[in-house]
């Protein structure tokens, strides 16, 4: 779980550090303006913002919750002394997942930050798969044990069919298991960058090596997956628009 703190006064910065390592969770970075929050995010993906509202430059911080929603929809606490009715307006209309008064209680922001934690949490264990839920633009989680750990969709090399269980190979050799059909989860997959080969096995293209139509098998590095004759002129029409 990587999280972004966006604050201008190094003195809750520092505050707000110690408590994200407090409680294990790593740094994605500390900015204290827009233009280098945006920069942060686009190169550390993180997970949670804790944002300032009042921050350097003309990009406040709700303006920036707006920008970065549009890019990747990603759990907002706001963190500011403004409390008057105009700001909290504003603030509504982000949805975010919490919004805190300065000068702040650690163990509020703390019992704020775990909730929000389980939250995801709970989207995985649930699997509920809705179109705001579990699965991002880029990415999904996946709970491991006490973590919650990120699954970039770029890195997922097959997936594969366990009875009423998915398993996910990625490209670095790791797998894991999610309670989730394979025929639920190739819905909510891209069809741009994920290809059904058989009933039991879900691929990326773009780690296609060679089809061997005889033997009805598709390489990816030196893994052979099954290829069914009910997709097969499906998986041959996508690759000849590759």
């Amino acid at each position: 779980m990587k999280i972004l703190i966006v604050e201008d006064d190094p003195l809750y910065a520092a505050q707000l550090e110690w408590l994200v390592g407090s409680l294990s969770y790593e740094i994605a970075g500390t900015c204290t303006n827009a233009f280098d929050a945006i920069n942060l995010f686009h190169r550390k993906s993180p997970d949670l913002l804790l944002l300032d509202i009042h921050i350097i430059g003309e990009i406040d911080g709700i303006q920036l919750a707006s920008h970065i929603n549009k890019i990747r929809k990603t759990p907002v606490i706001f963190i500011t002394s403004l409390s008057d009715d105009e700001t909290f307006n504003r603030v509504q209309q982000i949805g975010p997942a919490g919004f805190i008064i300065k000068p702040f209680n650690p163990l509020q922001l703390q019992r704020v930050i775990e909730l929000t934690v389980a939250k995801l949490g709970e989207l995985n264990q649930n699997h509920s798969f809705q179109d705001n839920d579990l699965i991002l633009s880029d990415c999904f989680f996946i709970k491991v044990r006490e973590k919650l750990v990120k699954i970039v969709l770029t890195e997922i090399f097959y997936i594969e069919a366990d009875d009423r269980y998915s398993i996910i190979h990625t490209i670095s050799g790791h797998k894991y298991i999610i309670r989730i059909p394979l025929g639920e989860l190739e819905e909510k997959l891209p069809s741009s960058a994920f290809i059904r080969t058989h009933r039991s096995y879900i691929i990326q293209s773009k780690y296609i090596q060679s089809v061997n139509v005889q033997d009805e098998t598709i390489q990816l590095n030196q893994i052979n997956i099954p290829m069914s004759k009910t997709y097969r002129e499906k998986i041959l029409d996508k690759i000849k628009r590759l």
